[in-house]
């Protein structure tokens, strides 16, 4: 069920690892959505950078159902997480080089997948639903509410208008 990979020595091969991971791998990632997708795609890349460090790039994307802050209706969307990563085995080489790259402390190796790529999906969930992705009925009712002041002082109506002209000598 757990989908492993050794960092160290797909970087020292340059290798990729593509495939499917479960969602119920990721116990944070499942709680915040309402997913649409049984499965998180993962693309990943790992390589040795200049300083012999395991460099890690790549996507991990979801198909989704967000909640419109709006309207309180479900939206479907794609959630999009790049990745690109300096894997390390020590908080204190996290330390000097989070100042360079992200950073990802793995202390055990091989690690899941699901552990590499959670925090950085957690952090692509938008905070918002985008309004014109979809259509939204609460934002229609907030354009006409807007729009009627303007078109009632186009056409002020005076009822004691005829009063006046009934007085004039």
């Amino acid at each position: 069920m757990f989908v492993k990979v050794s960092p160290s020595d797909y970087a020292r091969h340059r290798r990729s690892w593509r495939g499917s991971v479960p969602l119920r791998s990721f116990s944070r990632l499942a709680t915040e959505l309402a997913s649409t997708s049984d499965t998180v795609a993962v693309d990943l890349k790992f390589e040795l950078d200049e300083h012999d460090r395991v460099h890690m790039c790549g996507t991990a994307s979801v198909q989704a159902e967000l909640t419109c802050h709006r309207c309180a209706n479900t939206v479907p969307t794609t959630i999009l997480a790049e990745i690109d990563a300096v894997i390390v085995r020590s908080d204190a080489v996290a330390e000097r080089v989070a100042q360079e790259a992200d950073v990802i402390v793995v202390t055990e190796n091989p690690i899941q997948v699901c552990e590499l790529v959670e925090d950085d999906l957690i952090m692509s969930i938008p905070w918002r639903v985008d309004e014109k992705e979809h259509e939204c009925i609460a934002l229609d009712a907030s354009e006409t509410t807007q729009a009627l002041p303007t078109r009632a002082t186009q056409f002020t109506q005076k009822p004691f208008e005829n009063l006046r002209k009934l007085l004039e000598p």
